[in-house]
């Protein structure tokens, strides 16, 4: 039986990148299941490895998986890149409404923007 130094790491390598680093993922499974559990970013974050996620405060992620050890893999709402934070610079987003708003208002936005590209094509 193999020993890893810490379960993130298992969990890490288990899930690691298929396509190779910053891939973007969609947003449909969050959309598809609204009260999916939300963090936002309190503490801005340098990412160390290929598969953590840089944040700046205030970046909503939707939460894919926790670790024992203190970190998350998580989809940054506002661009769909998804990446391994340490928890200690996210905070829980407890209000189904508000998990709702930032779902909502993510999705106006990128119809904004499909727009305004469209415009300028």
């Amino acid at each position: 039986s193999s020993v890893w130094p810490r379960r993130s790491e298992k969990q890490r390598w288990i899930s690691g990148p298929v396509w190779g680093p910053g891939r973007r993922v969609t947003l449909c499974v969050l959309l598809l299941l609204p009260d999916t559990a939300q963090v936002q970013c309190i503490k801005a974050y340098k990412a160390q490895e290929h598969d953590e996620l840089s944040l700046e405060k205030a970046d909503i992620l939707g939460v894919k998986t926790r670790t024992s050890d203190g970190w998350l893999e998580g989809i940054r709402l506002s661009d769909g890149e998804r990446g391994w934070v340490p928890q200690g610079h996210v905070e829980e987003i407890t209000s189904r409404g508000a998990r709702l708003r930032n779902l909502r208002e993510n999705d106006r936005l990128k119809h904004a923007t499909r727009k305004l590209e469209e415009e300028q094509a």
